[in-house]
């Protein structure tokens, strides 16, 4: 299950695991999200600051901040933990379609 923010972003964190939401009612529901945005909101780990950043952080990117992203994420995952690759891998893959497109000139 999948828990979706304020911002309709995607919230499918580590502490998810071993959650059934199905299980909970629609208040419960509604704090797990609020717990999910807040972690999003103010990242506590470095992989969770790239996440954050490959998600939006409420500011619009130029191409050029993706491309330097793409490559601070590259160097980050080159001595990234096991958990860490875990927790920011989902995310990798939207970023380097991100990037493709700008070198493609397309974006």
């Amino acid at each position: 299950m999948v828990c979706y923010g304020l911002q309709n972003r995607r919230m499918d964190m580590g502490e998810m695991n071993g959650v059934n939401v199905s299980e909970m009612d629609m208040h419960e529901f509604a704090m797990f999200c609020k717990k999910c945005n807040e972690r999003w909101n103010n990242p506590q780990t470095e992989a969770e600051r790239l996440v954050y950043e490959i998600m939006g952080n409420k500011k619009r990117k130029t191409n050029q901040e993706w491309l330097d992203l793409h490559k601070e994420v590259q160097e980050f995952l080159k001595s990234a933990t096991e958990e860490d690759r875990n927790l920011i891998g989902g995310y990798t893959e939207s970023l380097c379609m991100i990037c493709s497109t700008i070198k493609e000139g397309l974006l």
